[in-house]
């Protein structure tokens, strides 16, 4: 099977192409093609993402990126059935993205790769984002005739913890074998989030964030000490040479009886803290934040191992790449639980996570029942 995945969830364009092969429970994967476009320096001086200029610069870069990611691929080697002509139909498909139809026009008719099936993301995230990478797979999927399948975004950031590479070869890979169930901690901007994986494709969210995420914080934390935007790897580098102990941060609900998140108040202390102390140190502000944020994901995530007896912990999103976190987990881990890490160039949004997720899933869905869901859970 080879698989077109197409991810525009935020302010990374994103298309990757893998093909499968071997058995159906345990496939080796080859990645064909993997480009992800960054919009960092579009809403750096924003402070943060501005969803109507992710949703232009989504309809500006999909077509190159497609156009890129089938050449390198060497897909177009046979003729499956002529290309339909542009008509009303597509029109009606990319009535939203003017921009995204004009680019279409300017490289249609296009043979008709060999691909099997084209897997999009359809949420969480920003709608005005999500419509541009879902209508640009229906429109995809009528001029090929190639079928679509949904996917979570949030499912997508556990399998970069579940990909396993071949050490020979940085484009082969296969899945880890895996007893169930798993804990996964996703944390990113959007979302921090405990799930319970009782199989593939069987989630239950145990426990989240019920304000700011913990990348949000990160952010606005990074904003407050004027670090730039994206504010994670900044705290993080500046942590480095910090006292994290310097400053008693409160760590949020970290004892209260559930796998639930608050992050805000910890935000608000860190305005106070800088508000009443003109003398501060802008590094042991970071590492003590950072710290904080550490601490009570980890006292989470190693509660909700125990409690469910679980042997693997797999760690997604993009504060997955944080190092303080990764040790941090390695280290309070249990006696024999096994801790999955994804490749850092893995841990921000990429459209390969979602092209691996969706060779699980076993149906497409019929283009027309296909819609943004910007508050998509991945239990539902």
């Amino acid at each position: 099977m080879k698989i077109l995945a197409i991810e525009t969830s935020c302010d990374e364009t994103a298309i990757s192409i893998i093909e499968s092969k071997g058995k159906i429970k345990s496939p080796k994967f080859t990645i064909l093609s993997n480009i992800v476009s960054s919009q960092v320096a579009i809403h750096k001086e924003f402070g943060g993402v501005v969803p109507n200029l992710a949703e232009r610069e989504h309809q500006k870069s999909l077509v190159p990126i497609l156009m890129t990611a089938l050449k390198q691929a060497k897909l177009f080697k046979k003729k499956r059935h002529a290309l339909k002509k542009e008509d009303s139909t597509l029109r009606n498909i990319l009535s939203r993205e003017q921009e995204l139809l004009k680019r279409m026009k300017e490289v249609f008719p296009l043979e008709v790769p060999l691909i099997d099936r084209i897997a999009v993301t359809h949420g969480p995230g920003l709608e005005p984002a999500l419509w541009v990478g879902i209508n640009f797979a229906k429109a995809l999927s009528y001029l090929w005739n190639i079928p679509i399948v949904p996917m979570n975004h949030m499912e997508g950031h556990i399998f970069t913890a579940l990909i396993k590479e071949d050490g020979k070869n940085a484009k082969k890979f296969s899945i880890e074998k895996i007893r169930f169930p798993i804990v996964a901690l996703l944390v990113s901007g959007g979302h921090t989030e405990i799930v319970l994986m009782k199989n593939i494709g069987k989630y239950t969210i145990i426990g989240e964030t019920i304000d700011d995420a913990a990348g949000e914080a990160f952010d606005k934390v990074a904003k407050m000490l004027n670090l730039g935007y994206p504010g994670g790897p900044a705290i993080s580098k500046l942590a480095d040479s910090g006292d994290a102990s310097a400053i008693p941060f409160p760590r949020p609900m970290i004892k209260k009886n559930s796998y639930d998140f608050s992050f805000s108040g910890l935000k608000t202390a860190v305005l106070y803290y800088l508000r009443d102390h003109t003398s501060y140190k802008k590094r042991d502000v970071a590492a003590s934040f950072q710290q904080a944020v550490v601490d009570v994901l980890t006292a989470k995530t190693m509660r909700a191992l125990k409690a469910h007896k679980a042997k693997i912990l797999a760690l997604g999103g993009g504060v997955a790449a944080n190092a303080l976190l990764r040790k941090t987990l390695q280290d309070a881990l249990p006696r024999r639980v096994k801790l999955l890490l994804p490749k850092i160039s893995l841990t921000g949004d990429n459209a390969l996570m979602i092209a691996v997720a969706s060779y699980f899933k076993k149906k497409p869905t019929p283009a027309k029942m296909i819609t943004a869901r910007g508050n998509a859970k991945i239990s539902d």
